[in-house]
């Protein structure tokens, strides 16, 4: 983003400060345009903390030379999907751009991958049940 990292950016600054609402015990935190998502104390530091390093680095590819595997699986080989695993149930999404908010790559709703921060109550075991 020019001379600007992604964290300056507006929707990035929306969705740094909205990833830290709901710190209290009970309240919810909303993502920019993504459904409620709420976040456990730690999946919180682990989102902040992806926010951190995709600012200081850029968004995040397998090929980019930062040591990190993203490992994305599109919405076809995503066998996970009805049990919740999905971009579209993660922290990271960002629905009005219809992309992530770490990874560069394009990404479908229904896809996913390693760094998946997907909130509580938003993953079954049983498949298609929530």
């Amino acid at each position: 983003m020019n001379d600007k990292t992604y964290s300056d950016s507006p929707l990035g600054k929306a969705f740094t400060i909205s990833i830290n609402l709901g710190e209290a015990e009970g309240e919810e935190s909303t993502m920019v345009d993504n459904p409620v998502v709420k976040l456990a104390p730690a999946e919180r530091d682990y989102v902040n903390a992806m926010m951190g390093i995709a600012s200081k680095y850029g968004k995040l590819a397998d090929d980019d030379g930062n040591g990190i595997y993203v490992g994305y699986v599109s919405a076809a080989k995503n066998t996970d999907a009805k049990k919740g695993v999905k971009c579209s149930n993660c922290a990271f999404y960002c629905p009005e751009m219809g992309n992530c908010h770490i990874i560069a790559q394009k990404i479908e709703p229904n896809g996913y991958c390693r760094l998946a921060a997907i909130g509580e109550g938003l993953v079954t075991m049983e498949e298609g049940k929530k």
